[in-house]
């Protein structure tokens, strides 16, 4: 489960109003008290003025106050709403004029006689101020005086304040939120979101983005610290890809190697094994023909036993032919190399498998163009090459069929089958075409001018997955007993000797198509 986490934007304006609301308390308080002593203060000296000028008009008789311009004075202070009382005592301290509230017992009015000065105090509880002043007549204190002033004016004042200060301080906060959210939205939320959606792309793979963001100059530079991780990334991950090519490469090369060395290694063992079957069932297999051909000659007459050695005579020639084909693939012969047509070599090939019944069954065409350059090289090994492409063709029909024989000219292109086609095109070996078939005329960008050998069947064609097998020794797709896998092979190292290549294209059910290509000499003669 994801951890819940409040969002950027809601820490910093929850953290600013909380400093406002400290800031706006603290103001508040120093503003109230201030606000208070200076209502206090003015409180205290109208008070103070007022008691003044009304000791300034007492009579020297303070019992005639009452008749006096003090008396007067005192009754219209009564009329004020903030009036709350005024008392006057003589020189010993007695009570002469009290009007309103009377002094309360405090004997602030007897401190005032004794000492001569004036003083104030607010008496806790009541909500007034008590101001006190001597009554002086010719140098000497005659009494003293006190009036005591309602605050509650004052309260008034301070608490509307309050209701003033309050109303502004949420209207103050409210617009600061605003503020502050739309600043914080513009200069600090929208280019985090922007960087944190390049992070997103970044880590999809797209190394090419830039992350422009508004802001402040951390941001900015924030962001181009971003930028400079993704240039590094993205030079790493080029480097990785390098690398990762390279082992690739490597790889191929490799599998190359190890192919041409199991290659190499089979080749050497059918060397060895064909020396020694060569040397140690020549001889005797040799002798086992003539005696079955001399007992053949004899029990003539026989036809049981004349057909039994017909067979021991026919299976002990397909062993010769065995040993002989691993004798051909292992040392194949230099050939004596000689300028012929091969256009003649073919239709006589064709010619001969038929008068023979090899192609019983099968309807060949043989096409040849004329005038066809003479090639160099060996006629009997080419024309094993040809028989050896024939027989296959017929064997892969074996309901009947069509087999095109074509002998033309023209310039060596290595076939590719179409993408949506169902046919597949191999060379001798995998990976022909790029650099693992090595023979004269093996670059691709060369057009090498050849005589082309063309042998078409309308069989069953070959699987994908054996198609790029069938030049390999040993390999062949045929019932045990009926192939040794070296008829292909062996045709491969003849055109190899010949500086030629071999290729086939094949779909499954609709036939097979091998392609000899025979380079021609400079000096090359025209028929």
């Amino acid at each position: 489960m994801k951890q819940f986490r409040f969002s950027l934007s809601f820490l910093i304006l929850s953290s600013l109003s909380f400093i406002l609301v400290l800031t706006w308390i603290l103001l508040s308080l120093i503003s109230f008290k201030t606000a208070e002593n200076d209502l206090l203060q003015q409180k205290n000296d109208k008070a103070r003025l007022l008691l003044a000028s009304f000791t300034a008009l007492a009579p020297a008789d303070l019992t005639a106050l009452e008749s006096s311009p003090a008396g007067t004075l005192a009754r219209r202070l009564a009329a004020e709403s903030e009036f709350v009382g005024l008392t006057v005592v003589g020189r010993e301290g007695a009570r002469l004029y009290v009007l309103g509230k009377e002094e309360p017992e405090g004997g602030m009015l007897a401190k005032t006689l004794a000492a001569g000065v004036e003083s104030f105090r607010f008496p806790e509880g009541r909500g007034t101020l008590c101001r006190y002043a001597p009554i002086v007549h010719g140098g000497k204190i005659a009494g003293a005086a006190s009036l005591e002033l309602s605050l509650r004016g004052e309260k008034r004042l301070l608490a509307q304040s309050r209701h003033l200060f309050l109303a502004y301080c949420v209207l103050d906060f409210l617009l600061l939120l605003a503020a502050g959210s739309l600043l914080l939205s513009r200069f600090i939320v929208v280019p985090v979101r922007k960087l944190l959606l390049a992070t997103e792309k970044i880590c999809r793979g797209d190394f090419g983005h830039r992350a422009t963001v508004p802001g402040g100059r951390e941001i900015a530079e924030l962001a181009e610290s971003f930028n400079l991780m993704v240039d590094a990334l993205r030079a790493k991950q080029e480097e990785a890809e390098r690398h990762v090519e390279s082992l690739e490469r490597s790889n191929r090369e490799l599998q190359k190697a190890r192919e041409e060395t199991l290659r190499s290694e089979k080749l050497a063992s059918v060397g060895l094994l064909a020396a020694g079957t060569a040397h140690e069932i020549g001889t005797p297999l040799t002798a086992i023909m003539g005696y079955a051909g001399l007992l053949r000659d004899e029990l003539a007459d026989d036809a049981e036993k004349s057909d039994y050695l017909r067979r021991i005579q026919g299976d002990a020639e397909r062993i010769d032919r065995i040993v002989r084909d691993l004798l051909d693939f292992a040392r194949p012969s230099p050939g004596n190399l000689e300028p012929f047509d091969a256009a003649a070599l073919v239709v006589a090939t064709v010619e001969m498998l038929e008068r023979q019944g090899a192609l019983k069954g099968v309807a060949c065409a043989v096409r040849v163009d004329d005038g066809l350059p003479f090639i160099e090289a060996d006629r009997n090994q080419l024309q094993q090459v040809i028989i050896n492409l024939l027989l296959n063709a017929r064997d892969a029909m074996p309901g009947g069929g069509t087999l095109e024989v074509n002998a033309r000219s023209g310039r060596f292109s290595p076939p590719v089958a179409p993408e949506d086609s169902p046919c597949r095109v191999f060379g001798r070996r995998k990976d022909d075409f790029n650099g693992a078939f090595h023979t004269p005329f093996a670059m691709e960008e060369d057009s090498v001018p050849c005589v082309l050998i063309e042998v078409a069947d309308t069989g069953c064609g070959i699987p994908p997955e054996s198609l790029g097998r069938i030049f390999d020794p040993f390999f062949t797709s045929k019932e045990p007993g009926k192939g040794t896998g070296l008829g292909l092979a062996i045709s491969a190292r003849i055109v190899d000797s010949f500086g030629g290549r071999i290729t086939v294209s094949s779909s499954v059910g609709q036939g097979t198509t091998f392609v000899v290509w025979l380079p021609l000499e400079a000096s090359s003669h025209q028929g």
